[in-house]
């Protein structure tokens, strides 16, 4: 009976994890950042209708398919059961919910070894209602992937019973080596755990290097098969971003850039957090320097994104949950739990909740999902997006276009009138920020929405609206494709993409 009582604890906090990430998937089609979509996104549904924009990342081999690959076999098998593209998405972004849930089982495990049942229902429920988790859950981006199989990798580095268990080790060794597949930055961090992991003892380095070597592998001869050259995507990332500099023309914060982002993130939470982790990191030591050690070694690159310490979150959040355990359990016995204590130090924990960050990153392009998918339900085979970001600055609307709402027959152009020798083609539709592109006569305004909500802006951003041309307007013919910015410096590492050879 006492079994079964851990067993439904446990249970309880994952289901009420998932609960909250569904709701927040499905009520917020949020974009967390450009390369969730054209990286990944944009060519799994190449690979599935045959269209879709190409960065110049996958005309130089930048990218392993792998996560396409994967996001692709969810899309298909959503294609077979609807034929809207956007049942795919949703079916992502449902299974990525439930991947997340790797990090808070591992919280929930972490709480019941060190701290009993309290444990499970404190460091598990702390990590289901932590709001970077679920707001970066039903996200595909390499370092989220990262996170959800570095944390349970860790799990099993701190375990006792790993030491004697070569199948543990294997295991381990599998999920370290397909952390460093997904994000090869996390390497430093990835080798301290292999070292925890492995220490004297050869047979386990032998054990954990093979399982490591087969996810990395598989990737390399995924390359090959796509790129023509093994391992061309990991190679050549480094060689463009680190020894050419491509990285750098995204910007370059200072090495203090993380430190300020956690603080605008968590706001007054940040110093309790410090606090939480340094205690619960007295417990799981290992996982403790692995967090300090992604935060570290990302501020010394030089392009940075806040979401490239995401791993360094999601585990931070379970050792956060074991502090707070302890704090529970110390405090209970010497000071009496009242209420006023008890919501001074629920109030402390509470700075996410009222950071701008977090609701910036929750609105965030939700507004280009909703008009996209408004169109999407026009009998249209041209779609102008005309006025729409294509440098990713900050001088622009900002705005993605996102055709991964259309099936095969319509196609995006940068152009919402093209005159040629065979006559004029006007757009179908246009997807355009408000009073940047001329509106052709006849055209009637479908939607609008409100702009992005930018925290502290001067002045509210300018409206999405999305506009339908008369029936029987002419909407197929020659137009420009809608493409990204090509860096000067990787053109002469084009390479032609053999899943595309047709192209």
């Amino acid at each position: 009976m006492k079994f079964q009582n851990q067993v439904n604890s446990t249970a309880v906090v994952l289901l009420f994890a998932l609960l909250i990430r569904i709701c927040i998937a499905l009520a917020f089609p949020n974009i967390v950042a450009p390369d969730e979509v054209f990286q990944f996104y944009e060519q799994a549904h190449r690979l599935v209708f045959g269209h879709g924009i190409v960065p110049w990342e996958y005309q130089v081999g930048l990218r392993c398919w792998l996560i396409p690959f994967l996001l692709a076999a969810l899309m298909e098998v959503a294609h077979l059961v609807l034929q809207n593209p956007l049942a795919g998405l949703i079916l992502i972004r449902l299974v990525l919910c439930v991947a997340s849930l790797s990090i808070v089982w591992c919280a929930a495990r972490w709480g019941k070894r060190f701290y009993g049942q309290p444990g499970v229902w404190i460091a598990g429920g702390f990590a289901a209602v932590w709001p970077d988790l679920w707001l970066m859950a039903p996200h595909v981006l390499e370092e989220i992937l990262a996170a959800d199989v570095l944390v349970p990798a860790i799990y099993l580095v701190e375990s006792p019973a790993t030491r004697t268990s070569l199948r543990r080790i294997a295991c381990a060794g599998f999920l370290l080596g397909l952390a460093f597949t997904l994000r090869v930055q996390l390497a430093p961090a990835i080798a301290l755990a292999g070292v925890a992991l492995c220490r004297r003892d050869l047979r386990s380095w032998r054990v954990a290097l093979l399982a490591a070597a087969l996810p990395f592998l598989t990737a390399g001869m995924l390359d090959w098969a796509t790129w023509g050259q093994p391992f061309r995507s990991f190679w050549l990332n480094i060689y463009l971003n680190v020894f050419l500099g491509v990285a750098k023309g995204f910007g370059t914060p200072p090495p203090t850039y993380f430190i300020f982002m956690l603080g605008l993130d968590w706001l007054w939470t940040l110093p309790v957090m410090a606090f939480l982790v340094w205690r619960g990191a007295k417990l799981v030591p290992i996982a403790g320097i692995v967090v300090l050690t992604i935060i570290v070694t990302h501020s010394m690159i030089s392009h940075k994104e806040y979401r490239f310490i995401f791993p360094a979150i999601a585990l931070a959040v379970p050792i956060a949950g074991l502090g707070l355990s302890w704090l529970w359990a110390d405090f209970r016995n010497r000071v009496p739990v009242n209420t006023p204590r008890l919501c001074f130090g629920v109030f402390l924990l509470l700075g996410p909740l009222f950071s701008p960050w977090v609701y910036f990153n929750l609105q965030w392009q939700t507004d280009s999902f909703w008009a996209f998918d408004s169109v999407s339900k026009l009998p249209v085979s041209l779609v102008s997006v005309e006025g729409l970001q294509r440098m990713f600055t900050s001088d622009e609307p900002a705005y993605f276009p996102i055709d991964l709402m259309f099936p095969a027959s319509t196609s995006l152009t940068r152009q919402t009138v093209v005159t040629g020798s065979s006559g004029t083609t006007v757009a179908g539709a246009i997807v355009s920020v408000e009073r940047t592109v001329q509106i052709p006569p006849a055209f009637h305004l479908l939607s609008c929405y409100k702009g992005i909500w930018i925290p502290f802006s001067k002045s509210a951003a300018p409206r999405l609206c999305t506009w339908a041309s008369p029936p029987g307007t002419n909407s197929t013919g020659p137009a420009l494709p809608f493409e990204f910015p090509f860096p000067a410096i990787a053109k002469p590492f084009i390479v032609k993409d053999r899943l595309f050879a047709g192209e």
